[in-house]
């Protein structure tokens, strides 16, 4: 890295202060548009929401104690995999800096593992050097994987591919991962994430490179002490797994260069997002690849890799099609729940004269089409949210904030040991389906297909222009 000294020359005369133009504006750093204020108050509702719904659990379960244990377990995993990292996300997004800091974040917000590499190159290059050291690209996060990687970790069966967790730079998920698997076993890997780095953008210093990536050894499966959920475990002196991939790909890659930054960080030791200690001594190590020249099969696997990355990030994300289902199920329950209403008892405890039956009927007949209509409304808005459109999916978050508002009066009414198994159903199928809505991960994808659907529309209007005047 180059060293240089800037400096400014002797004034001349008395110094004024003059208010001139900020490098970053508020406005520049970060714009709000109404769709993203309101997903921004539904994203914090839904971590109120589910911390209601962890009391509501284990507080009910006292109540219906044959029942107890399940509602223990169920409490911790709603602590534990929603309420939690909701509510890390909320107040890390207040407090934990988003500029570059030597640190990646996790998606709950919290910060993750150290940057402790560097690589100038291209893609091509990346790839080419981590498949000649026997390195494995890993899977995209999906539905299939993450079961695929659950199942070999208690069957300790091999996956050389499994997929890695997301950690965030730059504001977003690493570009790929590469991995290499210990002994065939899923619990115990070597693995690095690559971020590439926008376009003339700088490292503090001066320094130039293409790529950031942070290598990390998963040593064992184990319970983490910040978030509580089940994780992998990676060992402290991430210094060690460093060195390891720098050389491994030294020595399969001759072209490779290595650069060392000394002290480019302050030395430090810390926890990670899972609560597992990191210790580096601060130093950067660059690698060097742009004179790795890819191999006949390694382009092939490059697209391979990319057509499957690209399908991942089309497809719809887990969180909208659990949350639907979630939808549907609760629309199910609340149907069931209303079949078993004795119509005779809601006749006799009506307000009305024995002699106006028909008035009865009537207001029986308007509930039911007003049922029947929300129904068919929620119905629409859930095909639209499927659809990639923005705003059903806002107005669908705010039925549910209704539902549960409503659900939190009647707990408050009765006492929550006096809460009924079906009011818990209802509750817990509504919160879960806010907070699967609400993910930045549905938010994203949809607001990519609302992109892409006036990109069409733009290029049809073009197409009819130039028709038009072709004629």
């Amino acid at each position: 890295m180059t060293s240089f000294e800037v400096t400014r020359p002797r004034p001349t005369a008395p110094p004024v202060y003059r208010d001139g133009p900020s490098k970053m504006s508020e406005v520049d750093a970060r714009s709000w548009s109404v769709d993203d204020v309101l997903d921004a108050v539904f994203f914090a509702i839904a971590a109120v929401a589910t911390l209601w719904l962890a009391w509501l659990l284990i507080g009910s379960g006292w109540h219906l104690n044959a029942v107890l244990v399940v509602n223990s377990l169920l409490f911790w995993a709603v602590l534990a995999y929603l309420a939690l990292p909701r509510l890390h996300q909320v107040l890390t997004w207040l407090y934990v800096p988003d500029y570059f800091i030597g640190r990646t974040r996790t998606p709950d917000g919290l910060l993750g593992d150290p940057v402790n590499l560097a690589v100038k190159g291209d893609e091509e290059d990346i790839h080419e050097a981590m498949i000649a050291a026997g390195w494995v690209r890993a899977d995209p996060i999906t539905l299939r994987s993450s079961w695929r990687i659950i199942v070999s970790s208690l069957l300790r069966r091999s996956y050389p591919a499994a997929p890695v967790s997301n950690l965030m730079l730059f504001g977003r998920k690493q570009s790929f991962a590469y991995q290499k698997e210990v002994e065939g076993n899923p619990a115990q890997r070597h693995h690095v994430r690559f971020w590439y780095c926008p376009p003339g953008w700088s490292l503090p210093g001066g320094g130039h490179v293409d790529w950031l990536a942070a290598a990390t050894y998963d040593r064992a499966v184990g319970l983490s002490v910040l978030t509580l959920q089940v994780t992998h475990k990676i060992d402290a002196d991430i210094d060690i797994e460093r060195d390891y991939v720098v050389d491994d790909v030294r020595w399969a890659n001759e072209a490779a260069e290595l650069e060392i930054w000394p002290d480019f960080f302050t030395s430090y030791h810390d926890k990670n997002g899972g609560g597992d200690r990191v210790v580096t001594d601060g130093a950067l190590h660059v690698l060097d690849l742009n004179e790795v020249v890819p191999g006949s099969d390694a382009g092939l696997s490059l697209r391979q890799a990319r057509l499957a990355d690209h399908q991942a990030r089309r497809r719809r994300p887990s969180q909208l099609v659990i949350a639907l289902a979630l939808i549907g199920l609760a629309m199910t329950v609340e149907i069931l729940r209303v079949a078993r209403i004795d119509i005779t008892q809601v006749l006799e405890a009506a307000p009305f004269p024995e002699e106006d039956p028909g008035a009865v009927t009537a207001v029986v007949a308007l509930i039911a089409t007003v049922s029947a209509g929300l129904m068919l409304l929620t119905a629409a808005l859930g095909v639209a949210a499927w659809r990639g459109h923005p705003r059903s999916r806002i107005a669908l978050m705010a039925t549910l904030v209704l539902g549960v508002a409503t659900d939190m009066g009647q707990v408050s009414s009765l006492g929550v040991r006096q809460a009924t198994l079906g009011l818990v159903v209802t509750s817990a199928l509504q919160v879960l389906a806010l907070l699967a809505l609400s993910a930045r991960q549905v938010r994203e994808w949809e607001h990519a297909r609302k992109e892409e659907r006036l990109a069409d529309r733009a290029n049809a209007r073009g197409d009819r222009a130039a028709v038009r005047l072709g004629s």
